[in-house]
């Protein structure tokens, strides 16, 4: 025969979709995965092939970084997958030791509760509308009552995970940190004050106005040294935010409806548990929790 290539006919060569000419495929079948996979019918999906169905990373720089580390901790065994989870504090402690280099570890005895924010940690858990995003930047556009458009940028692939003072888990979920809110606060500022956080005191307080509007909720705070020089930037609920961070909890009602008045996120309710407390026993009075640790993904 003439025409054809020497050497192997790979998709590396050809692309992942290549058929042979002249056959009666209409499809390509899946490319060559590690052995066993999961079994739909008469039909097995690889590991690899379910593994990043699963699990969304974005475009973002973190984003490979985090990958090699979650590959890492199951042993690059993508039959582990279902490991990479929030609510799994195995996994949890490991991606803190790696990340930290071994600095930082999660306690057995720890004076207070554990918070960890791991910057670019929720890789591989976003939501699927993120993954052919720039996590780290997501521009959004709003306009207030007097028409005018203002801009906010969210980091959207931070992860927060409390544990208690016995090292157990009291809950994790990512987080959505704005670092600019056009007219409210500015990116040095959202960087100073993020800066600030680790090894700080975390509190928390039920936030609460007579300004018309005002959304109530329990807040998160850090004692950062900003907070009595009116920077005061806390973790809750969705709602609206000068540079405050929001919880992503899927539970919560849509942004605007009655019940988010009332409405808080499961972690929050978790942290207050796990404090032995009520919600009803958090007023505009801050309660010490225990405290901050701050790791990145990607020192460099």
């Amino acid at each position: 025969m003439t025409g054809i290539v020497p050497g192997p006919l790979c998709s590396h060569r050809l692309g992942a979709d290549w058929i042979d000419d002249g056959t009666l495929c209409v499809a390509k079948s899946y490319a060559p995965g590690p052995l066993g996979g999961l079994s739909l019918g008469p039909m097995s999906i690889p590991f690899k092939d379910v593994f990043d169905r699963d699990h969304v990373y974005s475009m973002a720089v973190d984003a490979g970084r985090k990958r090699a580390i979650d590959l890492q901790i199951i042993g690059n065994d993508y039959g582990r997958g279902g490991e990479i989870r929030m609510d799994n504090p195995v996994y949890l402690r490991q991606l803190i030791d790696i990340v930290s280099d071994g600095r930082r570890t999660v306690q057995g005895a720890a004076p207070g509760m554990q918070f960890y924010i791991v910057k670019g940690g929720a890789e591989g858990l976003l939501p699927e509308g993120l993954r052919d995003t720039d996590a780290d930047r997501n521009v959004m556009h709003w306009t207030d009552t007097d028409g005018h458009v203002g801009e906010t940028d969210f980091d959207e692939n931070d992860l927060l995970a409390v544990f208690g003072r016995d090292g157990s888990l009291v809950g994790a979920a990512r987080l959505r940190r704005p670092t600019f809110v056009e007219t409210r606060i500015r990116r040095e500022t959202a960087a100073k004050v993020f800066a600030a956080w680790d090894a700080k005191p975390v509190l928390i307080y039920r936030n609460t106005s007579s300004i018309p509007g005002w959304i109530p909720y329990l807040g998160l705070g850090v004692r950062d040294g900003f907070r009595n020089h009116g920077v005061a930037i806390d973790i809750h609920k969705v709602e609206s935010t000068n540079g405050c961070f929001f919880i992503d909890d899927p539970t919560q009602f849509v942004a605007g409806a009655p019940g988010v008045r009332t409405f808080e996120p499961v972690l929050i309710k978790k942290v207050i548990a796990a404090k032995g407390l009520a919600e009803a026993d958090i007023t505009g009075k801050s309660i010490d929790l225990g405290k901050m640790n701050v790791l990145d993904v990607s020192p460099f």
